[in-house]
């Protein structure tokens, strides 16, 4: 039989858990990238019509600019879903957000491309294409500490240059 008081006792330890904010409710901001995407010296936008970004979990080996791996290493979590804007009326430098939502990661550092594509915004990459413009650079997700585990929340001032070319 169970006592009234131990059943008592947890309820109240339960109640003050949630009180002092111990138990988490809901799902954390997801991890994500935001910043500035500037033109290089000599980039430019003629002839090309959507601006691209995307994130990957991060390679241990350092970027090889003759060699790039616009893929993340083989994780079974994927990157984000590509940020596709037509350039158009587009100005640089220019503000972008990228990211998951809400949720987390076990990823701690990520790959951030930003490129321009001669393809039309409507169409799915995830890479680009040889000859376009791109450029990159690595950040680290914040952890989301004890309440969730893994990394969470959107890095802030995550800026990229697009001042190479894709071989």
């Amino acid at each position: 039989m169970i006592d009234r008081r131990s059943v008592l006792g947890l309820a109240m330890s339960a109640l003050c858990a949630w009180l002092s904010g111990c138990i988490p409710f809901g799902d954390p901001e997801g991890p994500g990238a935001r910043g500035e995407v500037s033109l290089g010296e000599g980039v430019s936008t003629s002839g090309l019509m959507t601006l691209r970004v995307h994130a990957v979990p991060a390679s241990d080996e350092p970027f090889d600019k003759d060699d790039p791996r616009f893929t993340g290493p083989d994780l079974a979590e994927g990157g984000w879903i590509t940020v596709n804007e037509g350039l158009d009326g587009l100005t640089f430098p220019h503000l972008y957000e990228i990211g998951s939502g809400v949720g987390t990661t076990d990823t701690k550092r990520w790959r951030l491309f930003a490129w321009l594509s001669a393809a039309d915004v409507h169409e799915d990459s995830d890479a680009p294409s040889s000859g376009e413009p791109y450029g990159t650079i690595t950040f680290d997700i914040d952890d989301c500490g004890a309440s969730y585990g893994g990394y969470c929340t959107v890095t802030e001032g995550v800026d990229v240059t697009i001042d190479q070319v894709a071989p």
